[in-house]
């Protein structure tokens, strides 16, 4: 059967570096492995990332609008089945399925109960991925967060060479709360050399009295998405970020851009990949596509309460058209 890992975690803790690790280590031990991404905007940025460092994947499914728990399950299901379906010899053996951080992964626990996928796969565990940045009172306020943890068959605490202290902090509170859940510190999705290895471990059972979360855990939250024609300023990114417009809650925001005034690497490529996650703002070199479609320039703001106009407005006033092309702007409501 194809074995299934499952990695969840909040908005930007750092997901996708540890999906990539996951993949290169598959494909260093060459198992045939696909990933299942889910995200909550209307274009996949993740999907380029993975695809940029991994062209080696048997396999990529990208779902995007919604949740693999609820609103995109019938689409889940129809991309596992696909890879099933494959002949010997060609199915993954593994797949890695990164969710978006609003998503309750409790709500995947049937899968394997499914008609279409039983006898098929097999989840062999989830990996939660929760970034020692954020404040630690989340893991009593949020019940996502807790819902994320609570099926861990295994708890990254990533970043924690940006705040040794606050990892620390994360770990006791997690180990007083979960204390049977395998936890490990991990830097740019690396841990130490005798972590247990995530594909070994065992789904928790839910506590007891543990019900179904009351609706979409993300109604709430809306997404934005802005698709950029030339390179942007650099400083004007930063200073966005430092200073977001006023208004509403802002959960998460990444892209692919080229920056004006900054010439193409060594590799030829000029795109960078930038992300905003605990109030900080991360950009970094995006190696040059695989394939002949170049990728797309895009940003993803995602938040509760955003004004969408001035968002719109001030992400499309970062661009710096050459001299005598035409720039879009964006007209009032």
């Amino acid at each position: 059967m194809i074995e299934v890992l499952i990695v969840t975690g909040p908005l930007g803790a750092g997901k996708t570096t540890a999906v990539n690790r996951l993949l290169k280590h598959e494909i260093a031990s060459h198992r045939r492995v696909a990933v299942l991404i889910n995200e909550f905007g209307s274009v996949s940025v993740d999907e380029t990332l993975v695809n940029a460092e991994r062209p080696e994947l048997a396999g990529i499914a990208n779902l995007v609008n919604g949740c693999v728990c609820c609103s995109l399950r019938d689409d889940v299901v129809k991309a596992l089945a696909a890879w099933c379906d494959q002949p010997a010899g060609e199915r993954p053996e593994r797949v890695v399925m990164e969710t978006t951080g609003l998503a309750d992964p409790t709500e995947l626990l049937d899968l394997e109960l499914n008609p279409l996928l039983r006898g098929r796969l097999r989840l062999v565990g989830c990996l939660t991925i929760v970034s020692c940045l954020g404040p630690v009172d989340h893991l009593r306020t949020r019940e996502l967060l807790r819902r994320q943890i609570a099926l861990a068959s295994q708890v990254h605490i990533s970043k924690a060479d940006l705040d040794p202290a606050q990892a620390m902090a994360w770990e006791s509170e997690i180990r007083r709360a979960f204390p049977k859940i395998p936890l490990v510190q991990s830097r740019q999705g690396v841990t130490s050399a005798d972590a247990v290895n995530p594909w070994d471990g065992d789904l928790q059972p839910l506590p007891k009295g543990w019900i179904k979360s009351e609706g979409p855990s993300f109604a709430k939250a809306r997404s934005l998405t802005m698709h950029w024609d030339h390179p942007i300023d650099p400083t004007g990114l930063e200073s966005l970020f430092q200073r977001p417009p006023l208004g509403g809650e802002l959960l998460r925001a990444k892209g692919i851009c080229s920056f004006d005034g900054w010439p193409a690497r060594n590799d030829g490529s000029d795109l960078w990949a930038f992300q905003v996650a605990d109030g900080r703002l991360e950009v970094a070199p995006l190696p040059a596509p695989t394939t002949d479609s170049p990728a797309a320039r895009i940003a993803v703001i995602i938040g509760i309460g955003l004004d969408a106009n001035s968002w719109q407005k001030a992400l499309r006033g970062m661009e710096r058209a050459p001299l005598g092309a035409r720039k879009k702007v964006v007209l009032g409501p």
